[in-house]
């Protein structure tokens, strides 16, 4: 194991615990243990859901190399250019069933967003923020620190802003949004809320102030596998405003989310653990948009959805800020942010290395932000956090 694990540069101790890795690091624990036996037939579904470019290239090395030795890969993936760079025919499903098989160079990524989706989609332009002064600013974040993970982190985010917040694995993101929303404590650096300081002592806490969190591991922080899609999509909502339940209007407002949504399920009664990864993961952002927040944070909000589930969950982003939510969205899918955000703000090692803006459009680019997030020289200038979030 110990080969292999060098094999695929993961710099972790065969008899570390798997529970204390990153996920990251777990993906590519597993990817490890299917190549541990000399097969014939390799499948794998999402590999590098959690991965970094460098790891996702060094995977793809091992996998173009065990195809030249005649082992045949299926690869399930819903990120196309992945797809596209490695497959060698495309077969499309949608909602469980047959859809089509197409030969790569024979078909466009728009040809098999297309299939996938059922329709054509059409473009979104980026969400309109009005001149904002930095007294309006919802969130508010002034030299945060929580150390070894966060150093000295400011930001600011506007009513209807939706601001991305990208870095490689390590960068500090998770743990940001996390320290935010009180899961861990700062040691110092001020959060401020609709412009009132506040110190979350609690994720429960910070949703009763109107800060949520939609968490990046649906299957262990952002679903109770145990209790039905009702109970899922009511809670929150019902937990921070400590009213009385009433079964009636329980059942109304849990179908209402899933219509609204479309999210599909047999009924409100069913489990969760009977959805696709897309229906589980919009059932996680609708119970926390449900509660109408001021500040949505977002960790991670498409890894693992199909392109159909991606579009809905960009929308539902989208609609959450037009609504006056201040949005700040970590995801390491670049594309995703250049597409939704209004601004990106780049983290490494802990700390803010700079932000492009939307409105910058020599600049508001992959390799431009790319650049910010991987290069070794200092802090690059950015605003502070009574700048921030303003529109001149």
């Amino acid at each position: 194991m110990r080969a292999l694990l060098e094999r695929l540069d993961v710099p972790i101790a065969p008899d570390v615990q798997v529970n204390a890795l990153p996920v990251a690091y777990r993906q590519l624990l597993q990817v490890a243990r299917a190549l541990a036996g000399e097969c014939r037939t390799l499948a794998l579904d999402e590999p590098t859901a959690s991965l970094t470019a460098a790891e996702t290239n060094r995977l793809f090395a091992i996998l173009e190399a065990l195809k030249r030795r005649g082992v045949t890969l299926i690869y399930v993936s819903h990120r196309l250019p992945e797809v596209f760079r490695l497959c060698d025919r495309i077969t499309v499903l949608r909602d469980g069933g047959y859809v089509g098989t197409f030969e790569r160079g024979a078909v466009s990524v728009d040809d098999i967003v297309q299939a996938m989706v059922g329709r054509a989609i059409p473009a979104r332009a980026a969400t309109a923020v009005a001149a904002t002064s930095s007294s309006e600013l919802l969130l508010r974040i002034d030299r945060l620190t929580r150390r070894p993970c966060v150093d000295d982190v400011s930001l600011a985010v506007a009513p209807g802003e939706i601001v991305g917040l990208f870095g490689l694995v390590g960068s500090g993101r998770t743990e940001l949004l996390e320290t935010i929303v009180g899961l861990h404590r700062a040691d110092h650096g001020s959060i401020e809320v609709g412009g009132r300081a506040r110190q979350f002592r609690s994720p429960r806490q910070a949703a009763r102030a109107g800060v949520v969190l939609v968490p990046e591991d649906r299957q262990r922080q952002g679903l109770c596998f145990n209790l039905t899609l009702r109970h899922n999509l009511v809670l929150p909502a019902t937990e921070a405003s400590g009213a009385s339940v009433v079964r009636g209007v329980e059942r109304r407002a849990a179908s209402a989310l899933l219509r609204r949504w479309r999210i599909k399920a047999s009924s409100i009664d069913a489990m969760p653990g009977a959805l696709s990864g897309g229906n589980q993961q919009k059932v996680v952002a609708a119970k926390w948009l449900a509660m109408e927040p001021q500040v949505l944070l977002l960790d991670e909000p498409t890894k693992g959805v199909d392109v159909g589930a991606k579009y809905e969950i960009h929308g539902m982003i989208r609609e959450a800020a037009a609504r006056g939510s201040a949005c700040l969205i970590a995801s390491s899918d670049l594309p995703e942010l250049l597409a939704l955000a209004d601004r990106i703000v780049v983290m490494r090692e802990g700390g803010v290395r700079g932000e492009v803006a939307a409105a910058d459009t020599d600049h508001f680019t992959e390799e431009r932000v790319m650049r910010l997030a991987s290069t070794a020289a200092g802090p690059a200038h950015a605003p502070d956090a009574n700048q921030r979030g303003i529109r001149s």
